[in-house]
């Protein structure tokens, strides 16, 4: 799977450590969810990528793999493994955050959901934070464009860094924040790829995902697939 990488200007070597510094929370910007719960029994696996171009430096990239479950009709829970790489160094780490809906299209228009992850470093833990808790509204439709079901969400991200590290080289040294402007396109009844785009302060990046959901039984005992089928059409 090969992430969208926006490229990001020229730099010097006297600039390396700060460009690094101010790239560092876009590596955590995305959230790859729409505002839409999975429903209560639903299970999930993510895949997901994403990389920003730097010039003379390389790509430096955040990849993680992300189980989730549906505890009720309104919250999803989520754990993840992931890799950071920043100039050849590699920091792992593990999280796990929720999705909690906040409203529903059927009353609102669109559905709404508050997105919360609290990301702990494995490794190099003098260069992160303690806890980087990423938090993000995000707002949600299902449409058909040219024949083709997908689903549009956007909003907003604030990480924030709790327990500051001297040489907070992985994560922010200070609360960051940043756009959301993506795409869930569903491939198959269980299958679904996400496009993310994250516009930050003075930088940007883009990133990618594909979700396998776990088909679920019925109360009669019948298969079906989970919440990324074809979305209907828009109402």
């Amino acid at each position: 799977m090969s992430p969208s990488v926006p490229r990001v200007g020229q730099t010097s070597g006297v600039h390396i450590a700060q460009l690094c510094l101010s790239l560092a929370p876009l590596l955590n910007a995305h959230v790859l969810i729409s505002g839409e719960n999975s429903g209560k029994g639903s299970r999930s696996v993510m895949v997901a990528a994403n990389a920003i171009q730097v010039d003379g430096l390389g790509v430096l990239s955040n990849n993680w793999l992300q189980y989730g479950v549906g505890i009720n009709g309104r919250i999803d829970g989520f754990i993840a493994y992931g890799n950071i790489a920043i100039l050849g160094r590699l920091q792992s780490y593990a999280s796990f955050g929720s999705n909690i809906g906040l409203l529903r299209r059927l009353r609102a228009g669109l559905d709404v959901a508050l997105y919360n992850n609290a990301t702990i470093a494995m490794n190099h833990r003098q260069q992160a934070c303690a806890v980087l808790l990423i938090s993000a509204v995000v707002a949600s439709k299902p449409i058909q464009a040219g024949g083709h079901n997908l689903t549009l969400y956007g909003g907003a991200t604030r990480q924030t860094p709790i327990g500051r590290a001297a040489d907070a080289f992985f994560t922010p040294a200070s609360p960051a924040y940043a756009g959301i402007v993506g795409a869930s396109v569903p491939i198959s009844g269980n299958i679904a790829l996400f496009f993310e785009y994250n516009p930050g302060g003075t930088q940007h990046s883009g990133g990618v995902g594909i979700l396998y959901a776990f088909p679920r039984e019925t109360n009669t005992g019948d298969r079906v697939g989970g919440k990324d089928t074809p979305a209907p059409p828009a109402k």
